[in-house]
Order: structure tokens, then sequence, then C-alpha cells
């Protein structure tokens, strides 16, 4: 029988910008309840009702980055059973994030496309908001109450131009069996986790934790603490928004904990550096049974699943694994809850009717529970249990989740934490070093 855990995961608003995570405790056996209550919730809930003309024939692409994108297939066929004419299908578009202003443009631009906060934020973006619907136009009846609201983009003028559909974290993917044959327990503070990391390193393990060793993962090293610091102290997040070189003093406490771990020996970047990828090589490493954590995100994690099969170390001798929170402080982990995939509808599309009825019919819980569910993903909405990886998360005291969309860094800032994070942890500068570059990193 596969040990790998499959769990489920409740994710409560609390107060207005908060959410808890209550674990379901399901195994691979019994996920069948977590349908089942799904459908129970979804027969509370509101039903969609079609808005157009049923008989409707039309075509409706969602472009996106995504090299496969098998839960919203899914979708789109449920979608078929109101508009069985409508054709729909999904693209993806290489070097997305630098390709997708013009493709928009173009005679091929998709109904529908990915977006993200970072682009809401930059300046080479501006041209690509200007083919996007307003979502919260009440005139297009989508219903994004059902978001919770710390996930809602907004720009200057309050227009919600992106919907999201998945929400993701950051953490370390663990190998629980390791983790008991030491005799440990897996790490909840600073201290744990060097004590941890100690301990692998005298069994003679590779490395105790592994990670893409690339300037852009390295948020997945520094966003709790950096998120922390800066939630607290509006003032820090105005300064390091301006780029301003003095801000970078910010970093030292940050820079500090990376610069500990790797004098501590917690990575050995040899055996990160053998990693051809941070995505499918990043898990197919693992999954080879020597390798205590992964730092990655929440989007990495859920990728595991599908992967168990492609591994054969893993099929031979199969561990139980989860996602846990990571913290580099002695107060406790916390969950950084923030958008993974959004929606943006093209407004300039020959059925955009048709794009923003499908809108209206994603954007209902039922529809988000049951994406996120196949994708492994975490819900956009407020509650929700569901099999996934992440019940480890349920420990959080919801005074330590931060909504890393209100926090308010701009991208640019939290490159420069990666970029400095990176070059600190690869001996390339001293940390007082890194802090003088603050305002010139670039990815």
């Amino acid at each position: 029988m596969k040990k790998s855990k499959v769990r489920c995961l409740l994710v409560a608003l609390v107060a207005i910008v908060s959410v808890a995570l209550v674990a379901c405790g399901a195994s691979p056996e019994s996920s069948g309840s977590a349908s089942g209550a799904s459908s129970e919730q979804a027969a509370e809930q509101k039903s969609f009702t079609p808005s157009l003309d049923t008989a409707t024939k039309c075509t409706l692409t969602v472009g996106g980055s995504y090299d496969n994108f098998e839960a919203l297939e899914a979708e789109f066929d449920k979608f078929n059973e109101y508009y069985p004419d409508v054709e729909l299908s999904y693209t993806k578009i290489d070097d997305y994030n630098n390709l997708i202003s013009t493709v928009i443009k173009s005679k091929d631009a998709p109904d529908i496309f990915f977006a993200h906060d970072f682009m809401l934020e930059s300046s080479n973006y501006g041209e690509l908001f200007e083919h996007a619907e307003d979502l919260s136009d009440p005139a297009l009846n989508i219903d994004l109450s059902c978001v919770r609201p710390s996930l809602l983009c907004k720009d200057e003028t309050g227009a919600c131009p992106m919907a999201p559909v998945f929400s993701s974290t950051s953490g370390i993917l663990v190998n629980e069996d390791l983790f008991k044959k030491e005799g440990l327990s897996i790490p909840t503070t600073y201290e744990e986790l060097l004590t941890a990391c100690d301990t692998f390193n005298k069994a003679g393990y590779p490395t105790p934790m592994l990670c893409h060793n690339v300037a852009s993962s390295y948020g997945n090293l520094v966003g709790e603490l950096m998120y922390t610091n800066a939630s607290k102290n509006p003032e820090m997040v105005e300064k390091l928004n301006s780029l301003d070189p003095a801000a970078g003093e910010y970093m030292r406490p940050v820079l500090e904990k990376v610069d500990g771990l790797m004098k501590r020996g917690c990575i050995n970047l040899d055996v990160c550096n053998e990693l051809e990828d941070g995505y499918n090589a990043l898990i197919l490493r693992f999954f080879e049974g020597d390798i205590p954590m992964v730092l990655c995100s929440g989007d990495t994690a859920s990728g595991t699943a599908k992967r168990e099969s492609q591994s054969e170390a893993f099929v031979a001798h199969p561990f139980s694994y989860a996602l846990h929170p990571f913290t580099l402080t002695d107060d406790g982990p916390c969950l950084l809850d923030k958008p993974s995939v959004q929606f943006a509808v093209n407004k300039d599309s020959e059925n955009l009717e048709m794009a923003n009825e499908f809108m209206r019919f994603l954007m209902n819980p039922q529809e988000l529970n049951d994406i996120a569910r196949a994708k492994h993903l975490l819900t956009v909405t407020p509650d929700l249990s569901y099999d996934g990886a992440y019940a480890p998360f349920s420990a959080i005291d919801p005074s330590r989740i931060i909504a890393t969309h209100e926090v308010g860094l701009a991208d640019e800032a939290t490159i420069q934490y990666r970029v400095a994070a990176y070059d600190v942890a690869n001996g390339k500068a001293t940390i007082d070093k890194a802090i003088e570059g603050y305002g010139s990193y670039e990815l």
C-alpha cells in the first residue's frame, strides 16, 4: 500500500483578512469521505444558472504558463454540461511572463489568461491590463465574495482585473519516515531546525535540506521572515519598496539566518547543484528517499502525487511525506497566504460574453474547491476540506497567518531579498556586501 500521506485541509476565514486551517486526517482509502462532504456543501451552495443561450456555439481559449492543466480541463467538461456547443481549450504560452503582453495583442490572443499580482505592480505590464476586464464590475455578475478578500488584487482605481483560482504558500517537503528513523520531531523553531540538520549530517545524509540553487527559489527560504518583519512595520515596507540602498539594512536579520544555516551545514550546495531544474528534478531527487527536507513552494509540492509513479526508487520504497511549515524564528512557523494562479479576461475577446460566463461559473465555492483539490493546491475560498499534503499547517495559530498581498511588498523589493540571500548562501557576498547592493539586484 502506498505510504505517501493524503490529508485534508480546512481553510477558514478569520476576521476579514486571516485564514485558519483545520486538518481532516484523511488517508488515500478514506478520501471519498472528503468528496462526500464537498458534495454535501455543494448542495447548500447557490447553484450556477446559465445567463446566456445554452445553444450558443463558440470557442474559448485559456492561455497560461503550465505545461498542462488537467484540473482546468475537468472544469471545462462541467461547463459543457450547461453549454455543450462551447469548445474550450487550454494553451501553454512559452516564456509566458515575457511574451503575454505581445500575445494579448495578436490575432491568436487567448480569451482568458494567467495574470499575477507582480504584473499589476510593474509598468512593464501596463498595456497588458488595458486588455483586461474589471471582474468586479457588478454588470458582469461574477461573485468574487467567495474568494478570501486578502487574495483579491485591485488596481489604483479599485478595479479587479484578475481573480485568483489557487493560493499557495512556502514550506519544507518532509520525508517523515527519516525523522522517525532518527528519533526527531519535525522542526517548528529555528533551533529545532539546526538540531535536526546536525543530526542528519552526523548520520551521513547527502544534505539535510535540498533546494533549487537559483536566486528566484530563495524566496522559499527567506519569505517567512521577510514578510513577518515587514508586516509589523509599514515604514519598513515603504522604504524597501523605494529601493533606496539604505533600506538594505532591513535584510540583515534574514541574511544572518541564511548565513547561519550555511555555516551549520544545513544545505549542501554540491548536492543542490546536481539538479537540472527546480521542479521535476527536485521532486524526483526527493523521492530517492535519502533527503530529509526540501525547501519549496506549494506549487512545487502540488506536483508530487503525479510523479510518485515516475520514480523507481519511490515505487520500490515508498515513504510518508507532507509539506510542513518552515521557520527561521523561534516564535513558531507562519503560513504565507498568497495568490498563485489568477485568471484575467481579455475584454477584446470575440466571445467576451461567454468568457465572462465561464468566469461566473468558475467563481463559485464548489468549482474553486474542486479545481484546487484536483491541482493539490490551496483553495481560495474561506472554507473547504479536501485531500492534500497540507495538514501540518493546521496547527498554525491564526495570528501567524500572513496574507502576503496585504503586506504590500513590491515584487522588486522581494527580488532584492532573494538575490541577496542567494549571494550570501553561495559565498558570493558577505552579509555587509549584500546589504550594500540593495536596490541593484535583478533576477
